[in-house]
């Protein structure tokens, strides 16, 4: 029988959850998104030797799961005698995973631009910092809107995934509670609420920014 009690009296607990879930989530986009940046346009470089290792990670990152990558740091990186909290390994691995997927819209965004784009900017003199500062990146960034909102409410999501090494964020608050009152379908169906109310609105306004690119606005 559908027990409404045990959601109020659970409710702070789910709620100091979500606290988390948005503090590791954001964490991660500030961060991912910057190594991403830096990422996507070593990926464009000229150089060899700044282009390569740059792939080299974008492949790792984008070709292994995200869980597996929250292991290797939790669990693995213990026996070379580095040891980081649950929070902090879950943190890294999703900036990680963030950073070599925003560096994949980041390099898209700025090889779907007119080649007649960088030849304007080098008729005029500009060096490359000039020309993707002042060209390149102002254009490019319209593009990348879309995919990163996408992005970032994926990576909201994928926090659920930080209480597998035990991270204390709503997905484990969840989980403790079940625990103690076995109310996993009243439980389970708040979190997923909680969920939705956090991405929804990235999600709405995802489609309104591609479907004002779209329209050309």
């Amino acid at each position: 029988m559908f027990d409404t009690k045990v959601i109020v009296d659970n409710f702070p607990y789910l709620l100091s959850g979500v606290k988390f879930t948005i503090a590791l989530a954001s964490l991660v986009i500030l961060i991912g998104t910057f190594l991403g940046v830096i990422l996507g346009l070593m990926q464009e470089s000229r150089s060899r030797l700044v282009r390569y290792p740059a792939n080299l990670i974008v492949e790792i990152t984008r070709g292994t799961p995200l869980i597996m990558q929250m292991f290797f740091i939790f669990f693995g990186l213990p026996a070379l005698g580095i040891r980081l909290g649950t929070f902090p390994s879950a943190a890294i691995a999703m900036s990680l995973f963030a950073a070599g997927n925003a560096a994949e819209i980041v390099r898209g965004a700025i090889d779907s631009l007119p080649l007649g784009q960088f030849d304007a900017a080098k008729s005029l003199g500009m060096n490359y910092v000039q020309m993707m500062i002042y060209v390149i990146l102002p254009q490019a960034l319209r593009r990348m809107i879309p995919p990163m909102m996408g992005l970032f409410t994926t990576l909201i999501k994928d926090t659920s995934l930080a209480a597998i090494i035990g991270a204390f964020e709503l997905t484990r608050a969840a989980q403790e509670i079940i625990e103690r009152t076995f109310h996993s379908l009243e439980i389970y169906l708040v979190a997923a609420a909680l969920y939705f109310l956090i991405c929804y609105p990235l999600s709405y306004y995802t489609r309104k920014v591609e479907q004002r690119r779209v329209a050309g606005v």
